[in-house]
């Protein structure tokens, strides 16, 4: 019969994986270990727009993270090999003020669709989760519990946080991908995904071919020392797709575009101090999607990528074992592509800047409040924000 039992942990969910305050119910299967964990948040949003007439707003949205319900299942160890299976979907605790009720919130996103293979060779990892690609750097921001950037201040759905403000969205991709054991402090994690083809009527699939997998890898190093912690993190994206040649949305193109990228980051803990800095560099690179159409112009021939750089740096402080405040500054540019003929889409140079001025607060295991200032500029608008809310966690 099955019995159920319920455990504190430490860990909730993220837009993937993220260790933060919860309680998960979980049971018991025959040798089947089953848990159900989530978590659902919500914001109060005191915007001003400062670059248009009239662009002011309150608004009650979600942070970067939307709600999240997550399913897991562990196997019992047979021949040394263990199974771990996750799926988790996200809906939106928030409305469009333009919509009604066809709020353009009311999908659910199934952002995890995972199995995992654990044994002496490391974890094989099959399905849909986070991507490699910029991942320390998504992890590690402070807004990931907050609001930080906005795109529309009215809209439903999440905000940024950093994405495109620091670092380019990790995403959560098809993959195959082989993480190492743990090599005193040092594991590796590669795989292969499924290759992304840009987004818009302008330059989606029906123009480009991808025969090859994209490439993501991230190498971490962690350590510890009398009070404090060090973790290391590089990882990188490699892909390539080329044009078909026959003439959809408007145009035909052979050229190819490929995208590649390299991520850095540093976290180190020393008493109740943390710093974070993260920096990103690459071609092709969209400045919120790892691939997209404003990263690259093409013509009937050939395509040109487009620079993109970013870094993100966060300074923090635990004033209690309950309270974080937190300060941090980050941007993303990128270059303008050269104005071809007959171009695919043009890419216009583009800087977008945040400072974030936050306080996180653990009001117990199971229920987080937050406050959040933020000031930011680019191609979502100048925008400051003061939002209020918080996080339930099971």
């Amino acid at each position: 019969m099955t019995q159920f039992k319920k455990t504190k942990l430490a860990a909730a969910v993220l837009a993937a994986t993220v260790a933060a305050p919860a309680s998960a119910v979980s049971w018991s299967a025959g040798d089947w270990e089953v848990s159900y964990t989530g978590t659902i948040n919500l914001f109060a949003n005191q915007m001003d727009r400062d670059d248009i007439n009239s662009g002011n707003s309150h608004h009650m949205n979600e942070g970067l993270l939307p709600a999240f319900h997550t399913m897991k299942v562990v196997s019992p160890s047979t021949n040394g090999l263990t199974g771990t299976a996750q799926i988790s979907f996200a809906p939106d605790s928030s409305a469009s003020k333009i919509q009604g009720q066809n709020k353009a919130g009311t999908s659910i996103d199934m952002r995890e669709v995972f199995f995992n293979v654990d044994g002496s060779f490391g974890t094989l990892s099959i399905g849909r989760t986070l991507s490699l690609f910029s991942r320390g750097a998504i992890l590690n921001d402070m807004t990931l519990f907050g609001v930080g950037a906005s795109n529309n201040i009215d809209n439903a759905g999440t905000s940024l946080g950093r994405i495109g403000h620091g670092y380019t969205y990790a995403e959560f991709h098809t993959r195959m991908a082989w993480k190492s054991p743990d090599m005193n402090g040092f594991s590796i994690e590669v795989g292969l995904f499924d290759p992304q083809e840009g987004s818009g009527a302008a330059a989606n699939a029906n123009n480009f071919e991808t025969d090859t997998p994209q490439f993501q890898a991230e190498l971490n190093y962690s350590t510890s020392f009398d009070g404090g912690s060090v973790g290391i993190w590089a990882g990188g994206i490699i892909q390539e797709m080329a044009g078909r040649g026959a003439a959809s949305d408007g145009f035909a193109t052979t050229g190819e575009v490929n995208t590649s990228g390299i991520n850095i980051g540093l976290k180190v803990a020393a008493g109740g101090f943390g710093l974070v800095g993260s920096w990103y560099d690459g071609e092709a690179l969209g400045s919120v999607r790892q691939v997209d159409t404003n990263s690259y112009t093409c013509n009937a021939t050939s395509c040109t990528e487009a620079d993109a750089d970013g870094y993100y740096i966060q300074g923090t402080y635990n004033i209690s074992p309950a309270t974080k405040i937190g300060l941090s500054y980050g941007e993303s540019t990128q270059d303008a592509t050269a104005a071809l003929a007959a171009s695919v889409t043009t890419a216009a140079a583009q800087s977008n800047e945040l400072t974030t001025i936050g306080v996180y607060h653990d009001v117990n295991s199971w229920l987080k409040v937050v406050a959040e200032y933020n000031d930011q500029s680019g191609q979502f608008g100048k925008i400051s924000n003061l939002a209020v809310g918080g996080f339930i966690f099971w």
